[in-house]
């Protein structure tokens, strides 16, 4: 068991919940080994008390006028509410109602994916199964929706996935809401392919069920009709909650309630794999923002300050500040998909591509050299978390020290034919195709080698 205290008995609106917990050692050890498989209710997301004040359940109940003695399940409660005319389609318009207002205001979105961007950048969970209807997961986890059998095509393939088991505002037909299709979902679950995944999934992979409560209809029946399946051998699960009657309600069953908020509990875990030096820490992307808006400055200033024609070494410069832009653009736009997060990856891209340099270089392609090198400092500076002051913003080949800012480059550059007759010839040529006579051209080296 690992013991960790980062709640500082703070009591404010998004910090109340965050309980200090013990967290197994079966969970860090499943992350460890890319065994974890997160399954997420509605309470981690847009149907989340901070999110709305009232539910979707009780938005419908209220609008038919049902009290709350009428104890009707949510399934239940839905088909009701179809069998007015045109039912179905007025449901399905108010669920996407009640997200696109969410995705309209960046305060509720950025408080119903809380969750989803913290877990982002544990690149070890690669599975996740949802009952939820968003598209959270996709947008900001980057993961692959599984919702129909056609989508299998894309489960071997090594980017995240989240299985989506009772469908995706994003194709209206799979939504899964009332109690018909509720029936009709188990059925499938029993037979069909998604079915066959999911069991898989939770038979053998360390699950923890995070946004459910004990009484959710959907987590009863479809762990119900697992441990009736598996007849006493299902693997031990967690599920998160706030429930503090938790451990009695799941004493029965194979499951360990960690009583918690769902951010808080994948901010700890994040907190671990940081410590254990097998994630690298967020903060690491956080200062990325401020060397690309730098980069990019001195780009400019470079490129306005020379003529190219007379100044062709000033090409490989621009080349090598593409490669540390472009590097630092992927860093950010992958962000969500967790493969950055992988120090261990990162070290793997910098040592191919220092390989592939020394090909370039061979062959005397010296705009593609000046780009990877680029491209591979901007892959060091975020795995150093490197202080911005000691980012090389130039490049001049042949000259074997680092070039931090514009005015060492200034007094470098002339050199550049001595230090490297080679690539300052390859330069000129480049510089001499250029049509503009002028030479005021910007060259720029495309994310392609």
């Amino acid at each position: 068991m690992n013991s960790f205290n980062q709640n500082k008995n703070c009591d404010c609106e998004f910090c109340k919940n965050n309980r200090d917990f013990t967290l197994p050692n079966d969970i860090i050890e499943a992350v460890k080994q890319g065994n974890l498989v997160i399954f997420a209710g509605a309470g981690v997301s847009t149907e989340s008390r901070s999110v709305y004040y009232y539910t979707l359940y009780e938005e419908i109940r209220d609008e038919l006028n049902i009290g709350p003695e009428a104890n009707m399940t949510f399934s239940e409660l839905m088909s009701e509410y179809c069998k007015q005319p045109n039912g179905r389609a007025k449901l399905l318009r108010k669920i996407k109602d009640r997200l696109d207002y969410v995705n309209s205001f960046p305060e509720l979105e950025r408080t119903a994916s809380n969750f989803h961007r913290e877990i982002a950048t544990i690149y070890q969970i690669t599975e996740i199964i949802t009952t939820n209807w968003d598209d959270l997961f996709e947008r900001k986890c980057g993961a692959v929706p599984i919702v129909t059998v056609e989508d299998f095509v894309f489960w071997n393939n090594p980017e995240r996935k989240v299985l989506k088991i009772h469908g995706s505002i994003n194709n209206y037909g799979t939504v899964i809401a009332t109690k018909e299709d509720y029936e009709e979902c188990y059925k499938t679950l029993e037979s069909g392919i998604i079915g066959s995944t999911l069991k898989t999934m939770l038979a053998t992979k360390c699950v923890v069920f995070i946004g459910y409560s004990f009484g959710d209809e959907d987590f009863n029946k479809i762990h119900n009709s697992l441990i009736e399946e598996m007849k006493g051998f299902m693997p031990h699960a967690y599920i998160v909650t706030l429930d503090e009657k938790a451990k009695e309600k799941f004493k029965e069953l194979n499951f360990t309630p960690i009583i918690t908020d769902a951010t808080y509990f994948i901010k700890v875990l994040k907190e671990h794999l940081i410590q254990m030096e097998l994630i690298v820490p967020d903060e690491n992307f956080e200062d990325i923002y401020e060397a690309l808006f730098l980069v990019e400055e001195e780009h400019t200033r470079l490129s306005g300050a020379f003529n190219v024609k007379q100044n062709p070494e000033m090409i490989l410069a621009l080349s090598y500040q593409d490669g540390l832009i472009h590097s630092f653009e992927r860093i950010l736009a992958m962000k969500k998909t967790g493969q950055y997060s992988n120090p261990d990856r990162a070290k793997i891209m910098i040592h191919d591509y220092g390989i592939l340099m020394q090909e370039k270089y061979e062959k005397g392609v010296y705009h593609d050299v000046a780009y990877i090198e680029g491209y591979r400092n901007g892959l060091i500076h975020f795995l150093i978390n490197g202080e911005l002051d000691q980012l090389p913003c130039y490049y001049v080949l042949g000259y074997e020290e680092d070039i931090f800012n514009f005015e060492e480059y200034q007094e470098i550059a002339p050199n550049s034919k001595s230090l490297h007759p080679e690539s300052y010839n390859y330069a000129l040529k480049i510089a001499n195709k250029i049509e503009n006579k002028t030479g005021d051209s910007v060259f720029h080296h495309t994310p392609f080698l």
